[in-house]
């Protein structure tokens, strides 16, 4: 009997270390760490999400071959990051959905398997790795001018970031006539 939990053990405990050794947190990306302070004036230009959302360009310390453009996106008030993203252009769907899956494996062997994908996600061609709060999705969108685009998050963070929007926003506000 010892012999055969020996056995077993060698066979299963590769492939149970390897699991192990791949799931790491999720705490960055690029030399960019969720919930660390972001300067504005230190970014090297600005951009915004159609909902008005600042983006801050940033230069990153480890680019990856597929970008060409990092941002962050952070709290309104205290400048703690909340997202972090990297976005590429491809000449078409099928180069930018070849890159993207070779981006996810690198993401998986780092941070374990992806979830399954939902009607959502073959829709919007994008696919995510969920660790609790934070997640990162990995997303081709265009037609014409197609890009690929990583997207890491803390949705805790993200909380933050709309509960200080609303503050700021409601004390612009003439209250006097509701």
């Amino acid at each position: 009997m010892k012999r055969f939990t020996q056995l077993i053990l060698l066979f299963l405990c590769p492939l149970m270390c390897n699991t192990l050794i791949a799931e790491e947190s999720i705490e960055g990306a690029f030399g960019k760490f969720l919930g660390d302070y972001f300067d504005p004036k230190s970014a090297t230009g600005k951009s915004a999400l159609t909902d008005g959302t600042p983006m801050y360009r940033f230069n990153p310390k480890n680019p990856y071959r597929a970008f060409n453009s990092y941002f962050v996106m952070i709290t309104p008030k205290s400048n703690r990051i909340f997202s972090i993203w990297a976005i590429g252009g491809f000449d078409n769907s099928s180069k930018a959905k070849n890159e993207q899956s070779v981006l996810l494996k690198v993401l998986e062997s780092k941070y374990g398997s992806k979830g399954k994908q939902d009607l959502f996600s073959a829709l919007y061609d994008s696919e995510s790795i969920n660790h609790g709060d934070r997640y990162i999705l990995t997303k081709v969108s265009g037609v014409f001018d197609v890009t690929l685009e990583v997207r890491y998050y803390d949705k805790k963070l993200e909380e933050v970031a709309e509960e200080e929007r609303l503050e700021i926003e409601s004390n612009k506000v003439d209250s006097s006539g509701l």
